[in-house]
């Protein structure tokens, strides 16, 4: 379901984009060209503030949405996912955020009003509050990120985890040609 929000402000999607029939866009949303958003994803930019304003949510190029994730403006704020990066299933990412270029943002992790670098690697079911992660880094999996404990937890990326999303996003190519000419 593709809608609009009380404004009247509709997702802009680019015609090479891929988004799931189950998935669900509401407002202020612009895709960038061969992203891909896969079934029961929902992305709304639709919650006003105080001052009746909605946010922003821009998905860059070649970036990857799966199953289940939900990103979700508060109020004005707004949300970058960057070129070819992967959101993984069930990831939550809310409030003011910006994630980089070619991240991998990996299962039911949760990112809230943070700041990450490019080339970045969030582990399984971390959870990220209010931190400002530097390009280049990571966080294992499981680990509860915030302001406080940021310096005892941030990793450099491995060579193992390095360009992960760039792997990921050649194969996603594949998969949105495949979708798009099999009508759907």
């Amino acid at each position: 379901m593709i809608r609009e929000d009380i404004f009247g402000n509709y997702p802009q999607i680019a015609h090479s984009a891929y988004v799931d029939d189950t998935a669900i866009l509401i407002g202020n949303i612009v895709v960038g060209e061969n992203v891909y958003i896969g079934p029961n994803v929902v992305i709304r930019a639709d919650e006003v503030d105080e001052n009746y304003r909605v946010g922003k949510i821009v998905i860059k190029d070649k970036a990857a949405i799966y199953d289940g994730a939900n990103i979700n403006t508060t109020g004005a704020s707004e949300i970058t996912i960057g070129e070819g990066t992967v959101i993984s299933n069930g990831v939550i990412i809310k409030g003011e955020c910006h994630i980089g270029n070619y991240c991998s943002i990996n299962v039911k992790s949760i990112i809230f009003n943070s700041y990450i670098g490019d080339n970045c690697y969030v582990g399984i079911s971390a959870v990220l509050e209010n931190v400002k992660m530097p390009e280049n880094t990571m966080v294992e999996s499981g680990v509860f990120l915030r302001e406080d404990n940021i310096a005892s937890l941030i990793k450099p990326v491995p060579e193992g985890k390095i360009n992960i999303a760039g792997k990921i996003t050649l194969s996603n190519k594949v998969l949105i040609n495949w979708y798009k000419l099999s009508g759907y």
